[in-house]
């Protein structure tokens, strides 16, 4: 079995200012568990624990999926908390994209790939980029007051241009990403 993932890179000069707000965030000392800036990805669809022979199924649908999808204008702007305030629990950038090619991009595959049995999402795609998952309630006073004074940072723009089929394998240290696929988008 091998756990992966469907999801698009951030570039490396976009990183940086993402890193400078994790920064500014983990100086108010919030019971956070952050994320690797050189781990950071957009997720469009967790796949879970596939079996080899469904990879190369996977990968035909990607591809296909792909060539039909024009490059992607995307802006990275704000943080904001999961569920919400009163009761974070993850820390996210925000992920804007004002032409509805994301979002139908990411119904395509969970339509697509649901046809080869993987569950469709049962909640509405929220595209965003994790900073960090928050392990208690130490310190949301501050935390939040961070978040109100950073919901409309603007970090930057970047066009995504294909997608990448990943394997995630849990370590103690934390996940280990490895690139399967790369499907260039058609440019159209």
């Amino acid at each position: 079995m091998i756990r992966s993932f469907i999801s698009i890179d951030i570039p490396d000069e976009l990183k940086n200012a993402i890193k400078a707000l994790q920064e500014m965030f983990r100086k108010c000392d919030a019971d956070v568990r952050w994320t690797r800036i050189e781990a950071m990805h957009l997720t469009l669809k967790f796949l879970g624990n596939v079996e080899e022979k469904q990879i190369e199924e996977i990968k035909i649908i990607l591809k296909e999926i792909a060539l039909q999808t024009p490059l992607i204008n995307i802006k990275l702007n704000g943080a904001g908390v999961f569920p919400n305030q009163k009761l974070p629990r993850v820390l996210w950038v925000d992920v804007i994209e004002d032409d509805g090619i994301l979002d139908n991009l990411q119904k395509r595959m969970d339509a697509e790939l649901s046809k080869i049995g993987f569950e469709k999402e049962k909640r509405d795609f929220k595209p965003h980029l994790t900073l960090g998952r928050i392990r208690s309630q130490k310190d949301r006073e501050r935390l939040v007051k961070l978040l109100e004074e950073n919901k409309d940072k603007e970090l930057g723009f970047f066009t995504a241009s294909d997608i990448k089929l990943m394997k995630s394998e849990l370590r103690p240290e934390g996940s280990v990403y490895t690139e399967l696929a790369r499907f260039g988008f058609g440019r159209s």
